[in-house]
């Protein structure tokens, strides 16, 4: 069985991955490099305790107003808005505790494989960076932490998360980086991180080795379908044909257009994110570290540090607002020691992909037999790449996921 993955980011590859494990073909196709999107530059955390939908109660005209604020962590572009409107309404209809609820129980249900899978891939010789010294939440003021244990909890009760609560003086012999001020903390110590590129490198070499063909620098342009068009047999690509047996659309911020082609609509936008690396810096963390008061995280690395955050709904483009960049390096420097932080490094922007309700999408297209999504995981790519890439491999070559997907198929929309 030929399967097509349109998509060379982290979630494509761990589906061609498991398509590969259950005896399938695959052949991935990527636009540009692969790895190269929203894989590269992102935190790597593997945080199944943080795994929440964003849409959340209490949001109000008030609050969409400060989103239009440009040092927002959370911020709309005013000039994007009419674009973004109908996503925007959609947003806010599931800001509700119920769907919240919903959401958390779906993903707490995905994430049941989450650590199982990322030790298989290394046992199964797949080559990345990786750590297990959990994460840590540091806060200056006590009520965020009181509203991070309630999040934890609610994930905790169904997702298997642990953790402990940090007075002052625990948080700084956990972390002596951390500058005056702070006076406590949460120690996520079922949370893992990942260097995200080396994990696509790994996959991708992997992939390599056992015969995968991936055709980077490959725009898709179409599909041929068969009869009446329920089935699709060719990929059509800016390099040839390729005919499979069946397509995984797995293109991140960029699944929306293939799904069209495929006959089915996706409400996706991106949720643009940015990160400064910063190689061999002159000090470095013990462990993950997210400073809750600016709502940014950031991860050591073997010979690098990357701090990274913000949320900016501004459209499917890659521009880089500058002055974000700006309020990163403000946050990490007034907050840690970090010397590098305030103009070292190298600047990213990323598209998360995101859905009105920002749960993934995963399944088949209710418009054709043999088309199928992966994509919408926001910025749970990293953590949950190998529960959804399993899954979808399971639902394309056996018919069954062996997890429940209900709550994120595409007939949702």
């Amino acid at each position: 069985m030929r399967v097509g993955v349109i998509g060379g980011g982290v979630v494509g590859l761990a589906t061609a991955w498991y398509l590969g494990k259950l005896g399938a073909d695959p052949v991935v196709v990527e636009a540009g490099a692969v790895g190269g999107g929203c894989s590269r530059g992102n935190n790597g955390w593997v945080c199944p305790s943080v795994s929440t939908p964003l849409p959340a109660p209490g949001l109000t005209a008030k609050s969409l107003v400060w989103m239009l604020r440009r040092a927002s962590h959370f911020h709309i572009p005013a000039a994007a808005l009419p674009r973004l409107a109908p996503w925007l309404l959609r947003f806010r209809a599931h800001c509700t505790t119920a769907a919240r609820t919903h959401g958390i129980r779906a993903l707490a249900s995905l994430n049941t494989v989450t650590g199982k899978l990322y030790d298989e891939l290394a046992a199964d010789g797949v080559e990345f960076e990786r750590g297990r010294s959990g994460i840590l939440f540091a806060y200056r003021d006590p009520a965020l932490r009181g509203e991070k244990v309630e999040g934890l909890e609610a994930v905790g009760a169904s997702g298997g998360a642990s953790w402990r609560n940090l007075d002052r003086d625990e948080l700084y012999e956990m972390e002596p980086l951390l500058r005056p001020g702070f006076t406590c903390g949460i120690h996520v110590e079922t949370d893992r991180h990942v260097r995200p590129e080396s994990l696509t490198e790994g996959l991708a070499a992997s992939l390599r080795a056992g015969g995968t063909e991936i055709h980077e620098g490959t725009m898709v342009l179409g599909f041929e379908w068969e009869g009446a068009g329920s089935r699709v047999r060719a990929i059509v690509t800016s390099r040839g044909d390729l005919e499979v047996d069946a397509v995984v659309l797995a293109a991140g911020a960029q699944t929306g257009p293939l799904a069209r082609m495929a006959g089915w609509r996706i409400p996706i936008t991106a949720g643009k994110g940015y990160s400064v690396t910063i190689e061999r810096p002159s000090r470095q963390l013990r462990q993950p570290l997210f400073l809750g008061d600016a709502r940014v995280g950031m991860t050591p690395f073997r010979d690098a540090l990357r701090f990274g955050g913000t949320m900016e709904l501004s459209g499917v483009n890659r521009r880089m607002d500058t002055a974000r960049v700006r309020a990163l390096r403000r946050a990490v420097s007034r907050y840690v020691d970090i010397p590098e932080a305030q103009a070292g490094g190298r600047a990213w922007v990323g598209m998360r992909p995101m859905v009105p309700d920002t749960l993934p999408v995963i399944g088949r297209l209710p418009s054709r037999e043999n088309v199928y999504v992966n994509t919408g995981h926001q910025m749970l790519g990293v953590t949950l790449a190998p529960g959804s890439g399993w899954a979808l491999a399971g639902l394309v070559v056996e018919g069954r996921a062996g997890v429940e997907v209900g709550a994120f198929g595409a007939g949702r929309f």
